[in-house]
């Protein structure tokens, strides 16, 4: 009885978590580095794997923690912000997905540093990483009094 139970509720719950696991990749490959920076392809690809199966075992640990991050995500709706509950809830996802990008990515990368970027000059970076300070705050000025 037990089992197809299981069953019938294991693949709609890791469902679920599916919608969490993409934006999360897609985030992940975007803060890291791009080419030009001196990063290759192929150490990319190792990161974005290991994204995906961190990604993946942080979905059924967001499920696994369902019964304690739901009743906090509804404390956490009322006063930290739109996106808040649904952080609290995905979090084992996201975190994984990070720490499967470090584990996975940072062999490839190690390698990759080691036998040819340590060895070559470095390319200066397409954007560069100068303070460009904000433009001051516009603010609203008195009107002017006229007559009397």
């Amino acid at each position: 009885m037990m089992r197809r139970l299981s069953r019938v509720f294991l693949l709609p719950a890791l469902m679920l978590t599916s919608c969490a696991i993409p934006n999360t990749i897609e985030m992940l490959q975007d803060s890291s580095p791009p080419p030009e920076f001196g990063r290759p392809g192929w150490v990319r690809t190792f990161a974005g794997v290991g994204g995906w199966v961190g990604g993946i075992v942080g979905g059924i640990a967001s499920l696994a923690t369902l019964p304690i991050t739901y009743p906090l995500s509804l404390v956490a709706d009322e006063g930290l912000g739109e996106h808040s509950a649904d952080e609290l809830i995905l979090a084992p996802a996201v975190g994984m997905a990070a720490v499967g990008h470090c584990l996975f990515g940072l062999p490839a990368d190690f390698v990759h540093w080691t036998f040819y970027r340590a060895w070559v000059t470095p390319v200066d970076p397409v954007t560069s990483y100068e303070l460009v300070p904000l433009d001051p705050i516009a603010l609203p000025k008195a009107a002017a009094k006229t007559g009397g």
